[in-house]
């Protein structure tokens, strides 16, 4: 006979998706794009440092905005907006990146079940 289970409650279903466990069942496939995956892991890096050095250049065009100094301004603010573009090129980067390991992964994952499926029995 069939055991009656009750149906799992929303904070059950929290707790199980804090478990990273089952992401490890990924690594197969993830493994023949390690440069990709290296890739994508660097402009994280890179966007993710760019990030924190971006608020102290727009603290330093800020606090100056009262000294005479124009050129030095001038040079706070391009320092800026240079930190902006980078921020922009790598984010832009690391999607690109990111998503096209994801379709690669994914489509070898349906390639992977499509050869289980047809692999079995025609019982089944």
């Amino acid at each position: 006979m069939a055991r009656e289970t009750a149906p799992a409650t929303g904070q059950d279903e929290r707790q199980k998706s804090k478990k990273l466990g089952s992401l490890r069942s990924l690594w197969p496939f993830m493994l023949p794009y390690r440069g990709l995956l290296a890739m994508a892991v660097m402009a994280l890096v890179l966007t993710a440092c760019v990030s924190l050095v971006l608020p102290l250049a727009v603290r330093r065009v800020v606090d100056n905005f009262e000294d005479g100094s124009g050129q030095l301004l001038n040079q706070y603010f391009g320092a800026a907006l240079a930190i902006t573009a980078l921020l922009a090129v790598g984010t832009a980067l690391r999607y690109a990146l990111v998503t096209r390991l994801g379709e690669r992964v994914v489509a070898d994952i349906r390639k992977a079940v499509f050869d289980r499926v047809i692999g079995l029995s025609p019982v089944f």
